[in-house]
């Protein structure tokens, strides 16, 4: 279990986050939507800024996550 995983197991779905990649590019902000532990994807929706309104669908390899900043709630 790598770091990012620890955190996408406890986070609470509909968190917002950023997260950096091992590449170095950059996600977010975007919508934590769920994490599955055995495929090891997280999934995020992304919401577009052009009008109309789009949703994007991001998932990615836990393992090639870097870092991971997010609010948390009280």
């Amino acid at each position: 279990m790598n770091f990012a995983d620890y955190i996408f197991r406890r986070l609470m779905e509909g968190t917002v986050v950023t997260v950096t990649m091992d590449s170095g590019n950059v996600i977010g902000p975007v919508v934590f939507i769920h994490y599955n532990p055995v495929t090891g994807i997280v999934v995020f929706e992304e919401q577009g800024t052009i009008s109309p309104p789009t949703t994007s669908i991001i998932n990615v390899d836990v393992r090639k996550i870097e870092s991971v900043t997010y609010e948390q709630s009280e």
